[in-house]
C-alpha cells in the first residue's frame, strides 16, 4: 500500500481536497491534523476556495461516521460545526443545530467534561451568530460550570491531549464571553487557559491565547471608555500592549521560521499593531497600520484597527482623514450585531471625530448629560448580565452535583462504563422500540484474565480491566452502549445495526484490545459473542444466546468473534467449522502484530444459537 501525501492537496495548492481519499491510509492524529490545517487555510480565503475547503471537511466525516471512532468523529464534527458559525451565514442554522445535536450526543455518551463543556460552548456561539446575544448566557454559564470543575486529568487520559482540549475549549469560552461584554469573567478564563498552555503547549497554541489576551483587554479597555473610566482604560491599553509583546515574541516560532530576516509582527498581524498604538497612539504608527488593513479578517480585529488608525490620524491632526477609516465600517455593522460591545464602541468613536472633521459646535449640555446617563444605563445593564451568568454558573454547578449523584447509582466505580442496572434499563428500550432495530447485543468476556488476577495481582487486574474499558469505548461508535456486566465480562447493545456490521465492528474493538501495550493490558485479549435481539425478545435471552456465543468463541481459542442467533427463545450451543455452505465458516487466521512477546490471531466466525 503506498503512503498517503504528507498534507491536504487543497492546502498545498490543488483545486479540491482529496483527503477522504487518503484516511483509509492515515492515523487518526494525521486525519486530525489535515482538518485543522485545512480549517486554519481557509478562513483567509475567497469564497472559492473556502467552499471547497468546507466539502473536504464534511467528506471527512462522513467517512469518519462509517470507519472512525467516537473521538475522531467529534474533533471533525467541532471543525465542521466552527466552520459554519464562523462563516455566519443564517442558513447554515438548521444544520448546525443538527451537528451540535450529534456533537452532544457523543460527548454524554462518552462522559467526558472537556467535550461537554466544548458543546455548551459551540451552542453559545451559535445562539450569538444566528440569534441573540442574551440567550446564549445559559449556554455560557453552563459551560463556565462544566469547564471550572475540571482540575486534571482523569485516569487514563493523555495529559497533553487533555491540556490542548481544555484550553482550546477554555479559549473559545473567552471568546463568547467578550461578545457578551463579560470582560471579568472571560479576564478569569483567559488566564487559566494561558497557564495551561505554557506548560505543554506548542508555540502555535500558545501564541492564539496570548492574541486571544490581546483582543480581551482591548475589548475591555474601549468599554471602560464608555462607561467614563478613563484611568481604568488606560490600563488596559498598557496592558494589551505588554501581552502583544509576548505574542510577538512567539511569533516567527509559532510560524515555523527564523527570526533572521522576517518581518516584525507588528507588521504582520493586526491586533498586534493595534495594540501597540491604541496604548500611545502616534503619527509613527500609521504606516504599520494602513499596511494591515488586509490582514484584518474577523469583524474584532478590523473594528480595533480602525480605532487605532484613527486616533492615529487625530494625533496627525486629520480629522477628516480618521472620519474617513471608520465610515464603511459603521455603515458595515449597522446591520451585523455578532459585535455589539464593539461596534457601540466604534460608533461612539466615529460620532465624536466626525463633529470635530465637520466643525460643528460641541453637543448642548443637556444632549451631553442624556448620553453619560445611557451609558451608565448600560453599564448597570452589564453588571446585571455579569451577575445573571455567575448566578446560572452556580445553579448549573448545583444541578450538575446532584446529577453525579444519581448519575453514580448508574456507574461501575471501577471502569466509569455504565452497570448492569444501566445496561437493563438500555437493552429494554433498545428491543422495545423499533427505532433501535435492527438490534444487535454482545457479550465480552476477557482471555486469561484470571491468569492476571492470580499471578501479578488484583491491583493489576483492575488496571487491566480499566484499561480494557476505555479501549472498547473508544474504539467502538458513540450510540453504542458499552457496559460492565461484572466480573470480567462487558455487554456491548448496538442500536440500529446489521449484525454482520456488529461483528465486523467488534472485531475492530478485539484487535484494538489485543494490540493495547503489555504494561497496560497484560496481555488479555477478547472472547465475543454477539447476536440479533429482534423486536419484543426477552433481553434475558438474548444475553443467554450472546452468552452462549461466547462460549463457542473461547472454545475456539480465544482472540474470536462468534456471532449467533436467538431462536424462538431457545438457546442452542454455537458451532463452529470450515466453510459448507450452510452459513458457518472457518477461520480468518490473518496473524496480528506482535504484542507483548506473543502473536495473536484473531478469528471471525459464524454459527447459530
Amino acid at each position: 500500500m503506498t503512503s498517503a501525501p504528507d498534507g491536504c492537496a487543497l492546502v498545498m495548492g490543488a483545486s479540491e481536497c482529496r483527503c477522504v481519499h487518503d484516511m483509509p491510509r492515515l492515523t487518526g492524529r494525521q486525519i486530525v491534523d489535515r482538518a485543522t490545517d485545512k480549517f486554519v487555510w481557509q478562513q483567509r480565503r475567497a469564497p472559492e476556495p473556502r467552499a471547497a475547503a468546507r466539502h473536504g471537511l464534511d467528506e471527512m466525516l462522513q467517512y469518519s461516521r462509517e470507519h472512525g471512532t467516537p473521538g475522531l468523529v467529534s474533533e471533525l464534527l467541532r471543525l465542521g460545526i466552527m466552520l459554519r458559525i464562523l462563516g455566519d451565514d443564517p442558513a447554515d442554522a438548521d444544520e448546525v443545530e443538527t451537528m451540535l445535536a450529534e456533537f452532544s450526543e457523543l460527548a454524554e455518551a462518552d462522559g467526558d467534561a472537556r467535550r461537554l463543556g466544548e458543546a455548551a460552548v459551540m451552542r453559545a456561539h451559535r445562539t450569538i451568530a444566528f440569534g441573540h446575544g442574551e440567550n446564549a448566557l445559559t449556554d455560557a454559564a453552563t459551560a463556565l460550570a462544566i469547564l471550572g470543575d475540571i482540575a486534571a486529568p482523569a485516569a487514563g487520559d493523555d495529559p497533553g491531549d487533555w491540556s490542548r482540549t481544555l484550553s482550546r475549549t477554555l479559549n473559545g469560552l473567552v471568546l463568547v464571553l467578550l461578545k457578551l461584554g463579560s470582560h471579568e469573567l472571560a479576564d478569569q478564563v483567559s488566564q487559566r487557559a494561558i497557564a495551561i498552555t505554557e506548560s505543554s503547549g506548542t508555540p502555535i497554541e500558545r501564541l492564539v491565547h496570548q492574541l486571544n489576551r490581546v483582543r480581551l483587554q482591548l475589548s475591555w479597555a474601549l468599554r471602560l471608555e464608555r462607561g467614563g473610566r478613563a484611568a481604568a482604560a488606560a490600563t488596559r491599553f498598557v496592558g494589551a500592549a505588554q501581552t502583544a509583546h509576548a505574542a510577538a515574541v512567539l511569533w516567527n516560532a509559532a510560524l515555523g521560521r527564523a527570526e533572521a530576516g522576517a518581518r516584525p509582527a507588528a507588521e504582520e498581524c493586526s491586533i498586534i499593531g493595534s495594540a501597540y498604538a491604541l496604548a500611545r497612539p502616534d503619527p509613527g504608527h500609521l504606516d504599520v497600520l494602513f499596511g494591515l488593513q488586509d490582514m484584518a479578517h474577523f469583524t474584532e480585529d478590523r473594528i480595533m484597527l480602525a480605532i487605532a488608525t484613527a486616533r492615529c490620524l487625530m494625533t496627525a491632526r486629520a480629522p477628516a482623514d480618521a472620519a474617513a477609516v471608520l465610515a464603511p465600517l459603521r455603515a458595515e455593522l449597522t446591520a451585523d450585531t455578532s459585535e455589539a460591545v464593539l461596534a457601540l464602541a466604534l460608533h461612539r468613536e466615529y460620532a465624536r471625530i466626525d463633529g470635530i472633521a465637520r466643525g460643528l459646535p460641541e453637543l448642548p449640555e443637556a444632549v451631553t448629560r442624556y448620553t453619560v446617563a445611557l451609558e451608565e444605563e448600560l453599564w448597570a445593564l452589564r453588571e446585571a448580565r455579569l451577575t445573571a451568568l455567575r448566578s446560572h454558573s452556580e445553579h448549573h454547578r448545583l444541578a450538575l452535583e446532584h446529577g453525579a449523584v444519581v448519575a453514580e447509582a448508574l456507574q461501575d466505580p471501577l471502569t466509569g462504563l455504565p452497570n448492569r442496572r444501566a445496561l437493563d434499563v438500555r437493552l429494554a428500550e433498545a428491543t422495545s422500540s423499533a427505532a433501535g432495530q435492527p438490534c444487535a447485543v454482545a457479550l465480552v468476556d476477557l482471555d486469561r484474565f484470571k491468569h492476571v488476577n492470580d499471578v501479578m495481582s488484583h491491583a493489576v487486574g483492575d488496571t487491566v480491566l480499566r484499561s480494557v474499558a476505555s479501549c472498547l469505548r473508544t474504539a467502538l461508535r458513540g450510540q453504542d452502549l458499552v457496559a460492565r456486566y461484572g466480573g470480567d465480562e462487558f455487554v456491548v447493545v448496538m442500536p440500529s445495526t446489521p449484525l454482520p456490521v456488529a461483528q465486523a465492528a467488534l472485531a475492530r474493538a478485539a484487535d484494538a484490545v489485543a494490540a493495547l501495550p503489555h504494561d497496560v493490558a497484560a496481555g488479555v485479549t477478547m472472547s465475543v459473542g454477539v447476536v440479533r435481539a429482534p423486536m419484543d425478545t426477552d433481553p434475558a435471552a438474548a444475553l443467554a444466546a450472546a452468552d452462549a456465543a461466547m462460549y463457542s468463541a473461547k472454545h475456539a481459542g480465544g482472540n474470536t468473534v462468534v456471532s449467533g442467533t436467538v431462536v424462538s427463545g431457545t438457546v442452542v450451543s454455537g458451532t463452529v467449522g470450515s466453510g459448507n455452505g450452510n452459513g458457518v465458516h472457518g477461520p480468518d487466521t490473518t496473524p496480528l502484530p506482535l504484542h507483548g512477546g506473543r502473536r495473536h490471531a484473531r478469528r471471525v466466525h459464524a454459527g447459530q444459537v
